[in-house]
């Protein structure tokens, strides 16, 4: 078995239903260094300590421990990182927090939080929000927005990075684009779990809202580890969240295209048992609206952003598109960019837009 196939079959190891046949690794250093660059270390053990792997020495087994305790460590700092952070912001007033991804994932949906590897925390928090919970960090560490108001009004998240080293996203919406928008917020607040840290009461979406999240996170970003595409397959094989609840709210939401792209991602990916929700991904079709930024995923970074107007009022496109064509210099020159190479790079998007509609 080549190296990749094996780390897809080891990364599944655990889930209901998964295949239990024992496994030859051939290469099993290859095997291990994907599978930590996969952040799937943990089911590389578990499927070693249960005897499904074949093969392997001492060595190696001292080196995927070794490996596990590193990646382990960073992300009990990560989980640390978002007790401290959401009780700062608690003690200042923003108190409605979803804490998002891999941090609540790992505490509610597995049975060791510390297995599911995560090196930065992901909180949601409403818009209005924003300028007060920033404060709690250092001026330095807080990025320049596009424009005054345009991270508050359209931005996903923002990003500061801790003395610690840790990454805090605050976001306000899940995604990029057009289905980042396109979730009514006030309506994914309503639906809730808690999980624990330290004894401090954490809160995240309940598991169908948890559940689109995983999947839109593995449709819409680039270079996504097994770790997430797992977290797909976790909540519907192992946590059994209620699915049907899911898809019934991508619909009602119109991203229930997107939704469907990152549950058969995840089953192309991973040796995962077969499910029901597979084939209603299948069937799925848009139309409108969410086709036309359904087609955007998956190419430049950019299309996703110029994307995102479908999913607003008409009268507020030009609010959202300005300060993408035409950010403030502060935010270029934080870029290491100046207008002149701002305008060269426009010009060649230009252009090639222009020489695929002449392919075309």
């Amino acid at each position: 078995m080549n190296p990749d196939a094996a780390v897809a079959r080891l990364a599944a190891v655990g889930l209901a239903g998964a295949e239990t046949a024992r496994i030859c690794l051939g290469d099993a250093d290859a095997v291990l260094a994907r599978a930590a660059a996969q952040r799937v270390l943990p089911w590389v053990a578990a499927a070693d300590a249960t005897g499904l792997i074949e093969g392997v020495s001492d060595e190696w087994r001292q080196s995927l421990r070794r490996q596990r305790i590193s990646a382990a460590l960073t992300t009990l700092a990560a989980h640390a990182a978002a007790a401290s952070v959401v009780t700062r912001l608690r003690a200042i007033g923003v108190t409605d927090i979803r804490v998002l991804k891999g941090c609540a994932t790992g505490h509610v949906d597995y049975d060791r939080a510390v297995d599911r590897y995560s090196t930065d925390v992901d909180l949601l928090i409403r818009s209005q929000d924003l300028a007060l919970a920033l404060t709690v960090f250092p001026q330095e560490q807080i990025p320049v927005p596009r424009r005054p108001g345009w991270d508050v009004r359209y931005g996903r998240a923002t990003t500061v990075r801790l003395e610690t080293g840790v990454e805090i996203d605050i976001h306000r919406t899940l995604a990029h684009g057009y289905f980042g928008l396109a979730i009514p917020i006030d309506e994914l607040f309503q639906y809730t779990d808690t999980f624990s840290i330290g004894g401090t009461t954490m809160v995240t979406l309940d598991g169908p809202g948890r559940l689109i999240h995983a999947a839109l996170h593995l449709a819409t970003s680039e270079h996504v580890g097994l770790h997430s595409t797992r977290d797909v397959a976790q909540l519907i094989l192992t946590s059994k969240v209620d699915w049907e609840e899911a898809v019934r709210r991508a619909q009602r939401w119109r991203i229930d295209g997107i939704i469907a792209r990152g549950v058969q991602v995840a089953w192309q990916r991973l040796a995962a048992p077969h499910h029901p929700i597979v084939d209603r991904a299948g069937g799925v079709r848009v139309t409108g609206r969410q086709a036309v930024a359904l087609r955007s995923v998956g190419g430049a970074h950019v299309r996703q952003f110029l994307m995102a107007p479908l999913a607003l009022p008409l009268h507020r496109w030009p609010g959202y598109v300005g300060p993408i064509v035409l950010p403030s210099r502060a935010y270029l020159a934080e870029h290491g960019k100046s207008w002149t190479q701002r305008a060269g790079g426009l010009l060649g998007r230009v252009r090639s837009a222009g020489a695929g509609a002449t392919r075309v």
